[in-house]
């Protein structure tokens, strides 16, 4: 089951940190093609701030949780659900202020995986 969290978490980690500085860089959302449309029934002007969210939280969330699993430190667990749960939430709460996308189903079955995982080591 380890192998399995560090596997999700280094994903996780790759996909936020990138998202996340692609959506900083160009926060018209141009880099990762995504209309500017998608942000008018959030509180966000631009993909600017939902970037540096996702790169901080759950890119550099998931990072220390991956170093922290493959320590095979004693938080580890708990953080793996903190962060299962984390990345659910934003998921979640993407889905309610945005248009359906394919990559979100992905995300959410990852933070899923995460979970079970985090619960299994615990």
């Amino acid at each position: 089951m380890r192998t399995v969290l560090l596997i999700d978490q280094g994903f996780l980690a790759v996909n936020a940190i990138v998202g996340g500085l692609l959506l900083m860089l160009a926060p018209d959302g141009s880099l990762l093609k995504l209309p500017r449309d998608f942000m008018h029934t959030t509180l966000f002007a631009d993909f600017f701030w939902p970037g540096a969210i996702l790169f901080a939280g759950l890119g550099l969330g998931h990072l220390l949780g991956f170093l922290l699993t493959l320590r095979r430190s004693p938080i580890a667990a708990g953080v793996a659900l903190v962060l299962g749960a984390g990345t659910l939430t934003w998921i979640g709460v993407q889905v309610l202020l945005t248009e359906l996308f394919w990559l979100q189903g992905l995300i959410a079955a990852l933070g899923s995986v995460e979970l079970l995982a985090g619960r299994r080591l615990h």
